[in-house]
C-alpha cells in the first residue's frame, strides 16, 4: 500500500489521470472508499470534473454505491429502516453485478441509480455510463468489504483509495448531514451511535485492501 498524505486535488487528479494512461486496460476503474464522512462523494464529484476539463473530454464519470440503498418502503418490510447504512441496507448483488458490467463493456449504455438526500430515497435510471466515459470513479464504504458478495469488487478496481479523514472531522459532518436531513441534534448523535459509528469501525478494516492510503489537505474542501 502506497501511503499519501496531504494530498490537493491538483495532485490527486494529476495522479489519476497518470495512473489511466500507464493502464493497458480500455476502462480505468477507481474505487474511492472511507468512512462516513470522509468526504469520498465530495472528492469523487471533484475528481471526475477536474479530469474531465484537464483532458477536455467528458471521459470520467461517478457511479455512487448509495443510489444502491433499498427503498426506504423495503427496509421498513426488512426491519432495517433504523440501521439504514450497514451492508445489508443495499442490494449489493444488484450493486456488484453492475459493477461487473461496466468493467466488462458489453453493453454501449448502462443506467444507474442515485442517491436523493432529499427524498432519503435513490432514484432510478439517473446516470448514463457510455462508452466514452474510461474513467469510471466508483465511491462508497463496502468497496473492500471482504464478505459475500462485496468481496468481488475489489479484483475489478485498477485502483482502489482509501481516504483517511479524522473521526472527529467525520462527526462534524455527520451531525450536520443529519440535522439537515431533518433529525434533532440528540437525534443525530443517536443515528450515529447505532449506525455510523459501527460502520466506520467495519470500513476502517478494510483499507489494508486499498492501493493508496490518502489524507487530503484541505479536508475542508473535501
Amino acid at each position: 500500500m502506497e501511503i499519501i498524505n496531504n494530498a490537493d486535488l491538483p495532485m490527486l487528479t494529476n495522479l489519476l489521470i497518470e495512473t489511466y494512461e500507464k493502464s493497458e486496460n480500455n476502462r480505468f476503474m477507481l474505487a474511492i472508499t472511507g468512512a462516513p464522512g470522509a468526504g469520498k462523494s465530495t472528492l469523487a464529484e471533484l475528481l471526475m470534473r477536474n479530469t474531465n476539463e484537464v483532458l477536455k473530454d467528458e471521459i470520467a464519470i461517478v457511479i455512487p454505491m448509495d443510489g444502491y440503498h433499498y427503498h426506504n418502503d423495503i427496509l421498513a418490510e426488512k426491519g432495517l429502516l433504523p440501521l439504514k447504512g450497514i451492508p445489508q441496507s443495499f442490494d449489493s448483488q444488484r450493486f456488484v453485478m453492475l459493477i461487473k458490467e461496466i468493467a466488462s463493456q458489453k453493453q454501449e449504455k448502462l443506467y444507474c441509480p442515485t442517491y436523493d438526500r432529499g427524498l432519503h430515497n435513490p432514484v432510478e435510471r439517473s446516470i448514463v455510463i457510455e462508452n466514452k466515459h474510461k474513467i469510471i470513479i466508483v465511491e462508497g464504504n463496502y468497496l473492500l468489504l471482504d464478505t459475500c458478495p462485496w468481496n468481488e469488487l475489489a479484483d475489478l478496481f485498477d485502483e482502489s483509495w482509501f481516504i483517511e479523514t479524522p473521526l472527529t472531522t467525520t462527526k462534524e459532518r455527520l451531525i450536520s448531514r443529519h440535522v439537515l436531513a431533518g433529525r434533532s441534534f440528540e437525534e443525530a448523535l443517536s443515528k450515529i451511535s447505532s449506525t455510523d459509528a459501527p460502520n466506520a469501525e467495519l470500513i476502517i478494516q478494510t483499507r489494508h485492501r486499498a492501493t493508496k492510503l490518502i489524507t487530503v489537505a484541505a479536508i475542508e474542501e473535501i
